[in-house]
């Protein structure tokens, strides 16, 4: 009921005008780039999705476990082998391949409503999971995760990031996810929760919800931001091509996040 809320609300501020824009928390900051998403509308998971130079090669809802598409790392006591299994069955997996022309490739697993308690792994506080839970970045007990691995070509450690969907609609304001590959290399994932009207001022959404995320260095600068409204739109910001290629992998994620919400399948 919420989401129709939302989607009234934005179709009410937009009138016959293009799509709102996101409310960044930053007011001053500028995006270099602005990429409108194409092949979400009416989207299926074979089909492509793209934006600006960055596009799916590959995007599934199943796989054989133990294999790569790509990389062919495994990690002892690891999350993803441990449920991908059980997770594949309830369709609610999804595995894709991102380019950005340049001869970058990545592999990205994801695991949706995912329970906090699942990804806890005994005896080992080195993981993310643990670095999440000691920086107060998990939502509820009763949480839905989404919970991300992301895989450059440059890069044998992958990237993972943790967002708890549930929370990050209910206590937009105050939620923040991570996307990490130790303690000291991470990146908060916050949700935005206003939109521009008309007249470019910050609304903020009736009944809560987000519309978006943002994501930050740990001095909290923006770096890069994904709006979820209409088909999406991607914005990237003064940062290094590894980081743009990073959070492009992430933006995809989210994207696709949302259409296992809607049961695409």
């Amino acid at each position: 009921m919420r989401k129709i809320f939302i989607i009234s609300f934005i179709l009410i501020l937009s009138g016959c005008s293009p799509v709102p824009m996101i409310a960044l928390s930053d007011n001053g900051w500028k995006p270099l780039s602005e990429m409108p998403v194409k092949g979400r509308n009416g989207f299926f998971l074979r089909q492509k999705l793209s934006f600006g130079d960055y596009r799916t090669l590959t995007v599934r809802r199943s796989w054989i476990t133990g294999t790569s598409m790509r990389t062919g790392f495994s990690f002892p006591n690891d999350w993803l082998d441990r449920m991908a299994i059980e997770w594949v069955r309830r369709k609610q997996t999804v595995r894709f391949t991102l380019t950005d022309g340049k001869g970058h490739i990545s592999e990205v697993t994801a695991l949706a409503k995912v329970q906090w308690r699942d990804l806890v792994l005994q005896g080992n506080p080195n993981s993310l999971v643990s670095i999440m839970a000691n920086m107060q970045l998990r939502g509820d007990e009763d949480n839905e995760t989404y919970a991300v691995r992301i895989f450059t070509d440059k890069q044998q450690a992958p990237w993972e990031m943790f967002i708890d969907t549930y929370a990050a609609m209910r206590y937009a304001q105050s939620y923040t996810g991570l996307l990490a590959r130790s303690k000291n290399e991470y990146y908060t994932v916050v949700p935005v929760y206003q939109l521009r009207n008309r007249e470019g001022a910050a609304v903020n959404l009736p009944f809560g919800g987000s519309v978006g995320f943002e994501f930050k260095n740990p001095a909290g600068k923006i770096l890069a931001a994904v709006s979820m409204i209409g088909n999406g739109t991607f914005f990237l910001g003064d940062c290094s091509d590894e980081e743009k290629f990073l959070f492009a992998n992430a933006a995809a994620a989210l994207l696709l996040r949302q259409l296992l919400d809607e049961g695409v399948r």
